[in-house]
């Protein structure tokens, strides 16, 4: 597939920003990594499973078993924390085995280490793979992706109305979302008892240095544009509105408040109690 991908369209208008601001990827990323940033300048939207090509499906798993890589978090866990009820009843109702991975932890980081992989044609070592739409769009558009058989696929008649087209995968014959949503903030309940509201409570000090943000720009910059009041999907804002929160995110980082930003990692970092806070998924 070479039809190239529309961008989404609130990526599009921060990034529009961004260079009329005259801050460039590198120089965003450089930002970022004063806090000890993954590389990530790129959308956060909807989340899509990508089934890969010859590269990974049929070249190196093992018949009847299916490699997943997915994020942190993003299945259910029983009690015990180590097994998922989904997981169980699919492998039960379909007679397939699958090998569960939490091992995308930033879309940039993850691509970064299959790369080689996919534009040789070789296995990556998954099958299916949980990518932020605009990577998943960059998979499909070089051809590292399989065609669904939607036949055999019932379930995907249940998919939202909003996502059941998308400009990067018409027809939804690469890709199906896995979960959809934006970033949020979340915190400890143990160390920050009465909770967090907004956004500008990450910048309590007494949370200094034990907040974390994403790498992810159309998360981390959009959320803070939200909480002074500006809604980053309407046609409402400019050059003044994106640079007044780039200037809080550059503020925040210089002084110390924001320990890291980082991708999914974050969760390790709260469970230790590293990081008290965070902008997270």
């Amino acid at each position: 597939m070479t039809r190239p991908a529309t961008p989404d369209p609130v990526l599009r208008e921060l990034m529009a920003r961004a260079g009329s601001a005259g801050l460039s990827r590198r120089a965003f990323l450089g930002l970022l990594g004063a806090a000890g940033s993954a590389a990530a300048l790129t959308a956060c939207g909807t989340g899509g499973s990508t089934s890969t090509s010859s590269s990974g499906t049929g070249a190196g798993g093992t018949a009847g078993t299916i490699r997943w890589a997915n994020w942190t978090l993003y299945i259910d866990l029983a009690d015990d924390g180590t097994t998922s009820p989904s997981l169980e009843a699919f492998q039960k109702s379909s007679g397939l085995t699958v090998e569960y991975r939490e091992d995308v932890d930033d879309n940039d980081t993850f691509y970064g280490k299959v790369k080689g992989q996919l534009a040789n044609g070789q296995d990556i070592g998954y099958d299916l793979v949980t990518l932020t739409d605009w990577m998943a769009a960059r998979w499909i558009r070089q051809g590292y992706t399989a065609t669904l058989d939607r036949a055999a696929m019932p379930n995907t008649d249940n998919i939202l109305a909003s996502l059941a087209e998308v400009d990067y995968d018409p027809g939804r014959t690469h890709s199906l979302t896995w979960q959809s949503g934006f970033g949020g903030i979340a915190w400890s309940k143990e160390r920050v008892p009465s909770g967090l509201a907004t956004v500008s409570d990450l910048w309590a000090p007494e949370l200094k240095g034990r907040v974390e943000v994403l790498s992810e720009m159309r998360d981390t910059i959009g959320l803070i544009m939200f909480d002074q009041g500006v809604d980053p999907a309407s046609a409402s804002w400019g050059d003044t509105e994106f640079e007044n929160a780039l200037d809080v995110l550059k503020a925040q980082i210089a002084n110390g408040q924001i320990r890291s930003v980082k991708g999914n990692s974050y969760k390790e970092d709260l469970v230790s109690g590293d990081a008290v806070a965070v902008i997270g998924w």
